[in-house]
């Protein structure tokens, strides 16, 4: 939100613990950094995590230290482009000011083309931490920008094929397998439109479910009598590439929440999302409760957590009449919530071949990116 104004006064900043001055408090290490400061930012912000006080610590040494003099730097306009420049001075306080922690640039007068960009350059990019590291893309960005030649043209980019939506569904699916959750693809194109041909927002992508893990066998089978429910905890998630603006957070957001409050868990899942839509993020999951997800090739990362739910069995048997898809899955998880000791293992096992397959090592998912032209 700042951008405009740190171009235009030549520099860059932060304004985590923005009342001390760091002149004398840069250790040389981000590690001795924020062993000194985590616990003030935790009196600050009683209500955070230790993992967001280290996060906030460990970006605030990386601006006021971690760059050096002659670093070139990228940051956002809000308007689909970079800013570029190079770090032209050591740190330096300036105490009341917007971003008081501060280093001076020294701005281009030429600005990076966000669809320009390759695929992997853009995932790069996308992170929603406040520093990211690019180096290892540095020969597009002089591409994109002739640093070399001092030419404020911009030459033709590295541009791969972009991956398709559904192509993430296969990566998505199988780290969700390492967290003992078993999902489907529901195809809307299979859905009958008979009943009502305006169909919108009614879908999941991915529906989920967890099936409780007890070693002893005895407990299952109390759990099964008492609360036969608690066995599975039904997920459902809404996919999208990415989300670069305030609009597309929310329109995708009541999406999720149209598809998604129906299950147990509901998320919105993306592979890359604006940082500064953070803000906007907590807000909404706050009020609605749908969950948000950041996915990459091999993991994922929940942002903000979704607020459990009873299952809205209207919503259930109105797309069990719609989509095959979604009925064979609810059927599966039903015989595992009613199968016998004897006849548990199997219904599991009949779940899983009709859910989507998974990658099973490292190896097979850097294959599968390759193949999809996803970032890696």
């Amino acid at each position: 939100m700042y951008a405009d104004q740190c171009r235009k006064e030549g520099f860059i900043g932060v304004d985590f613990l923005s009342e001390l001055d760091m002149t004398n408090r840069l250790s040389e290490s981000w590690q001795e950094f924020n062993k000194q400061h985590i616990p003030i930012w935790m009196e600050q912000h009683p209500d955070k995590s230790k993992t967001a006080a280290g996060l906030a610590c460990g970006n605030l040494w990386t601006v006021c230290k971690g760059l050096q003099v002659g670093d070139v730097v990228l940051t956002p306009n809000g308007q689909g482009e970079y800013y570029v420049g190079n770090i032209d001075s050591d740190y330096f306080y300036v105490p009341g000011e917007i971003l008081p922690h501060r280093r001076k640039v020294r701005w281009l007068d030429k600005t990076i083309s966000r669809i320009k960009m390759s695929d992997k350059l853009r995932h790069a990019t996308g992170s929603i931490g406040t520093c990211c590291e690019v180096s290892g893309y540095a020969d597009e960005i002089e591409q994109l920008m002739s640093f070399r030649n001092n030419i404020i043209t911009p030459e033709t980019p590295i541009v791969s094929k972009p991956f398709l939506e559904r192509d993430l569904h296969k990566l998505f699916c199988t780290s969700l397998r390492t967290k003992n959750i078993y999902a489907k693809t529901i195809f809307h194109e299979q859905t009958s439109k008979k009943s009502d041909p305006a169909l919108v927002w009614v879908h999941p992508d991915i529906v989920g479910v967890e099936i409780e893990r007890f070693e002893n066998e005895t407990t299952l089978s109390i759990l099964k009598a008492v609360e036969p429910s608690e066995i599975v905890k039904i997920y459902s998630f809404e996919l999208k590439r990415s989300i670069e603006s305030d609009n597309q957070l929310k329109q995708y957001f009541f999406q999720a929440l149209s598809n998604s409050s129906w299950a147990n868990y509901g998320y919105l899942v993306t592979y890359e999302i604006s940082e500064s839509l953070n803000d906007e993020m907590s807000r909404l999951n706050e009020a609605f409760g749908i969950g948000i997800i950041k996915m990459d090739a091999r993991e994922y990362q929940i942002l903000f957590p979704a607020r459990e739910r009873k299952l809205d069995y209207n919503t259930i048997e109105k797309l069990n009449g719609i989509n095959s898809n979604f009925k064979d899955f609810i059927s599966h998880v039903s015989k595992i919530i009613t199968a016998s000791k004897e006849w548990f293992s199997p219904a599991k096992l009949s779940l899983e071949s009709v859910c989507d397959e998974i990658l099973h090592n490292d190896e097979e998912i850097e294959k599968y990116c390759k193949e999809k032209n996803i970032p890696f």
